[in-house]
């Protein structure tokens, strides 16, 4: 499935019928999902496998907390945890493209 790379979004963002399809256990949220306008949404979280990848290159599978509104139809949004601890992201924007490697620590 396609989703957005979010540097914007602090987390993963699933639509509900997805996490229903995939079968994910879903937890009310102690706290509302934050938007753009400033509102709260309510939400459940889990945790699901993600695999990153595009044109034949993946990922090995990550294990990451995952949010699904309880209402609306959401978009798949990969935000900053744990794809930006991860690994290393470049934009080069005069090529409309981006790089991403492991990060490699020590």
């Amino acid at each position: 499935m396609d989703g957005l790379l979010d540097s914007g979004s602090d987390g993963v963002v699933l639509p509900r019928s997805l996490a229903e399809y995939l079968g994910l256990e879903l937890e009310p949220a102690e706290t509302p999902m934050r938007v753009a306008d400033g509102k709260g949404i309510e939400r459940y979280v889990s945790r699901a496998h993600l695999t990153i990848g595009r044109a034949g290159r993946y990922c090995e599978p990550i294990d990451a907390e995952v949010t699904v509104p309880v209402e609306g139809i959401a978009p798949i949004l990969v935000g900053r945890d744990p794809i930006f601890r991860l690994f290393v992201i470049t934009f080069i924007e005069a090529e409309n493209r981006l790089e991403m490697k492991p990060y490699r620590s020590g």
